[in-house]
């Protein structure tokens, strides 16, 4: 009786050798198969904040520009349509309304205060360059106040193409209609592969780091993203998006 007891608790205890290859073909999934499945969610999560961020940089750029295009008197753009110039009409506060309002001459016209300029400033990194937008303020006594950011990572040269053939510039201006048509495409670095960290901030081919272009084809005629060196086969390193806005100017 005694050895019986002692076989069945030894027996409480144990374990076949099934059960023990069946646990660790389970530890081995755990340990090779669960960790894949996190590192692909962290992927598809950092590619979406990429896109959140390049989403945001351009309806900001936009946002931005709405009252100052809207409230502008005159417009001048560069030949490259790169640089904005605005000229907005002075203002002066009311006692009586409490509150800003435009300063009329004597004949009742409006005069001319701040002048306002967007500019698009290529800085020169070891990947290139790295377009930025910038918000510079000229008040109306000639005092320049320092330039403000506006948005990053902004890429005319992948604006989509005109019928013309021609690259959509950022700026461009209907003087019959008073209308400033704005187009900005921005970019944000995808996550490079097996790292968390971005690949690069520049728009670049991720096979040769060749500079991406647009070309019209049947399917895309406003231009199919691809790389300047290897053509179709292209990787692209970023997200991209682009917004367009027509403003009318108000002030005459």
């Amino acid at each position: 009786m005694t050895i019986a007891l002692s076989r069945i608790r030894r027996s409480q205890f144990g374990g076949s050798l099934a059960e023990v290859i069946l646990a660790m073909l389970i530890s081995t999934m755990f340990l090779f198969v669960l960790p894949g499945f996190y590192f692909t969610s962290v992927k598809i999560w950092q590619r979406e904040c990429s896109e959140l961020d390049a989403v945001r940089s351009a309806d900001f750029a936009l946002r931005r520009m709405n009252e100052d295009v809207r409230n502008a008197r005159s417009v001048a753009i560069s030949s490259d349509g790169d640089l904005l110039r605005l000229t907005l009409p002075l203002r002066g506060f009311d006692a009586t309304l409490g509150c800003y309002v435009n300063v009329l001459d004597s004949q009742g016209w409006l005069i001319d205060g701040d002048r306002i300029e967007y500019s698009i400033t290529y800085n020169h990194t070891s990947d290139g360059d790295d377009p930025t937008m910038y918000r510079r303020v000229i008040r109306a006594d000639g005092t320049e106040k320092p330039p403000r950011l506006v948005a990053n990572h902004v890429q005319p040269h992948v604006n989509p193409l005109q019928p013309t053939g021609y690259t959509t510039p950022v700026f461009a201006y209907d003087s019959d209609s008073r209308t400033l048509t704005v187009t900005v495409t921005a970019a944000e670095p995808k996550p490079s592969s097996g790292t968390f960290g971005p690949t690069q901030a520049a728009l670049r081919c991720s096979r040769d780091a060749g500079q991406l272009i647009r070309v019209a084809t049947e399917e895309h005629p406003e231009g199919d993203i691809r790389c300047s060196i290897c053509g179709t086969d292209v990787n692209i390193t970023a997200e991209i998006v682009t917004y367009q806005t027509s403003f009318m100017l108000r002030n005459g």
